[in-house]
């Protein structure tokens, strides 16, 4: 039986396999678009990711306007994340976004 593929920052859990997350072993409501722009954050942590490769890559979408809706979903995101306690989304000027993980949230990616 093969276990999940899961990525782990602190408390904060990531279930590929089940598209969950998981803050404290409490699961989070997300839309699945807001779960989409999550891994594909969580995936490049560190990284700066500019809002028309979310949209594009994070998303799979190809419309113009399109970039105030990532804003949107971004907004939502933040709001459960930080309702826990925790910041892990920062924006960066006009360009996007990064996934930031402080030195109390240790960063792993393995099978659970």
């Amino acid at each position: 039986m093969t276990q999940p593929l899961q990525l782990t920052f602190g408390d904060l859990v990531i279930d590929l396999d089940r598209y969950r997350v998981l803050m404290a072993g409490r699961p989070l409501a997300l839309s699945y678009r807001e779960y989409a722009l999550l891994v594909y954050l969580a995936g490049r942590a560190g990284r700066v990711v500019q809002k028309r490769q979310l949209m594009e890559e994070g998303l799979g979408r190809h419309d113009p306007m399109g970039l105030r809706m990532v804003d949107e979903h971004i907004r939502h995101l933040k709001s459960v994340l930080e309702r826990e306690g925790r910041t892990f989304i920062h924006a960066v000027a006009d360009i996007g976004y990064r996934f930031e993980v402080s030195i109390q949230q240790p960063l792993s990616l393995g099978k659970m």
